[in-house]
């Protein structure tokens, strides 16, 4: 049995699933933020103005704990 629920997921669901993880291991996305967006996407429901805002959180939250002051620059 499944730990969610018992009931078959859609494929949006599992696809919305399967990018959240993602997002979350790439740290483009709080792990917190991350079960209210996968719901959102598999319904469907996310605007541009939604995923700027994930991303902007994990952004700051990420330069919030970047204590050597380290930036990826490109050659």
């Amino acid at each position: 049995m499944s730990e969610t629920s018992s009931r078959s997921k859609a494929p949006s669901e599992l696809l919305a699933e399967q990018i959240a993880h993602e997002l979350v291991d790439k740290a483009l996305v709080l792990a917190n933020d991350a079960k209210t967006m996968q719901r959102s996407l598999a319904a469907g429901k996310l605007k541009a103005e939604d995923w700027r805002l994930l991303i902007e959180k994990a952004i700051d939250k990420g330069d919030a704990n970047d204590k050597g002051g380290n930036t990826i620059t490109s050659d």
